[in-house]
């Protein structure tokens, strides 16, 4: 029946679509007529080599569509359609729509395909709840921030530090050891400094940008020695540290919570 080929032309496209498959690619293939348009948002592909090829491997969203249960294809008169609610990730769509059509053949003539981005945007001077708590579980959860600062010599460099902490709504802290070169030293002669936090399992980023600077008094010191994850004390004592607070400039990024645009002035 022309219905059942239809839903398995879908069906097949969709099964390419959702896992980069080139074996699934393969199989898919021979459902796509030659005169194939396929439409992502706001852009076309005409022709059953690019529509073919927007189905094998993998694309940048390939990660995101993997981790869903896609539904079965709808008949809908005269077209198919598949809507799709993504699993909960930082950088991704959050719905896929789409709408397939065919000729008399039963071959897919036609893909329309709405990516819906559902995560709310933040935008704001201050540090969302949802950032900040996935700062202050960073070590906890196995993703610590990367810090990138630049030496005395100007060179930069790379260190991932399981202290850092929220210290306030618009600043970062984290204890790191005293001595001859590193972070206290570096960021005397250049404060400027940035944070990665990187979750792969849930796609969020977050990358933080600031100035940093070491803060000598007893009771800031104390304050955050004392919030620094007890692994982290025991691997850097009280007596080498110092204590370093980031003032925050710019905040970027995307979690399945949101995503964030801030930004600090003066």
């Amino acid at each position: 029946m022309a219905i059942e080929r239809q839903l398995a032309a879908a069906k097949a496209y969709v099964d390419a679509l959702s896992t980069g498959n080139h074996a699934l690619a393969k199989v898919a293939s021979v459902h796509l007529a030659q005169d194939i348009v396929v439409t992502v948002g706001q852009r076309t592909f005409e022709g059953y080599d690019d529509a073919l090829a927007r189905i094998t491997g993998v694309w940048p969203q390939t990660p995101v569509y993997r981790k869903t249960a896609w539904p079965a294809p709808v008949h809908a008169g005269n077209h198919v359609t598949v809507d799709a609610i993504m699993a909960p990730v930082g950088a991704g769509p959050t719905e896929v729509h789409l709408k397939f059509r065919f000729n008399d053949a039963d071959e897919i003539t036609a893909v329309e395909q709405q990516n819906v981005i559902g995560t709310p945007l933040v935008e704001t001077d201050e540090l969302p709840d949802f950032v900040k708590y996935r700062v202050n579980d960073a070590l906890a959860n196995d993703t610590p921030l990367t810090v990138v600062y630049v030496d005395e010599d100007g060179r930069p460099h790379l260190s991932l530090r399981g202290s850092v902490q929220v210290y306030s709504n618009t600043q970062l802290s984290l204890w790191v050891r005293q001595g001859t070169g590193g972070i206290a030293t570096g960021i005397g002669k250049n404060p400027a400094i940035e944070l990665l936090y990187r979750d792969n399992e849930s796609r969020s980023t977050l990358i933080f940008r600031g100035n940093a600077r070491v803060d000598s008094d007893a009771v800031v010191r104390r304050a955050i020695y004392d919030a620094t994850p007890e692994v982290e004390q025991n691997h850097e004592a009280w007596e080498s540290g110092v204590a370093v607070i980031v003032d925050l400039t710019e905040v970027g990024g995307a979690t399945p919570d949101g995503r964030v645009r801030m930004k600090v002035e003066g």
